[in-house]
């Protein structure tokens, strides 16, 4: 029987760090083996909204379905979502690994994974976005009603048979938009595989990353791809970072 041992780690956008930042997300036991991750959506803070609440409630209650037996993350976001009462909205994205070794995946937004075999990336996620820097993104509005124009019926599905030494990198934007699939790569290269220690460093190494003034990130690149004014893009993207390791033993 196949499971995943996991750890997790954030760092705050050091302007929200006082409220924690807008990023939440789930760890669980190996016997559930489930991991996600929800980023708040920081625009609700100007009508007095706190982002992290939306984000917090959607896990919460989303991962409650998981514990309850079910196997599929979309299945689990469509069944939490009429009853989610916090205002704001956040982008989503979680994984379970079965017992049968099939790892299933429900990403709605710009947070993402990638599964690491070998020293090889054997699968990646795409960007969920609507365009540049708009993603895919669950909300509920003022007034009660789901917001936007998103469902959970629109997040990206993936499933895949995993074996025992996969790693499993999950995060919030402020990972993927910061470090280059090869430094995620380089680092577990380099490094021994503890998901509490490796969540840790590369949520640093994103963080250094974000504060510089002068580096070419991945977020630098999909600007320059969406043909956006390149000095408005140009070093390190400031944000919250959630770093979530599993291996599969």
């Amino acid at each position: 029987m196949l499971r995943l041992y996991s750890a997790g780690y954030n760092i705050p956008h050091p302007r929200k760090a006082h409220r924690g930042g807008e990023d939440s997300y789930v760890v669980s036991s190996p016997t559930n083996s489930t991991i996600a991750v929800a980023d708040g959506v920081g625009g609700w803070e100007s009508k007095g909204v706190n982002p992290r609440a939306f984000a917090d409630e959607m896990l919460t209650k989303t991962y409650q379905y998981m514990k309850k037996g079910e196997i599929d993350p979309k299945k689990a976001i469509k069944a939490s979502f009429p009853q989610l009462s916090q205002v704001g909205s956040a982008t989503f994205c979680m994984g379970k690994l079965d017992s049968d070794g099939i790892f299933r995946v429900a990403n709605i937004g710009d947070s993402g994974f990638m599964v690491i075999r070998d020293g090889q990336i054997l699968i990646e996620s795409a960007e969920h976005q609507h365009q540049f820097n708009y993603p895919y993104q669950l909300g509920i509005g003022e007034d009660g009603r789901p917001h936007g124009e998103d469902r959970p019926e629109d997040a990206q599905v993936y499933r895949m048979e995993l074996q025992k030494g996969d790693i499993i990198v999950m995060g919030s934007d402020g990972l993927f938009d910061n470090l280059w699939p090869k430094q995620i790569l380089s680092y577990f290269d380099a490094y021994d595989l503890n998901p509490r220690i490796n969540s840790e460093v590369l949520a640093k190494l994103a963080y250094e990353e974000s504060q510089k003034k002068d580096n070419f990130v991945p977020f630098f690149q999909r600007a320059k791809d969406a043909r956006q004014p390149f000095a408005s893009y140009r070093g390190g993207k400031e944000d919250d970072i959630t770093v979530l390791v599993s291996v599969v033993d």
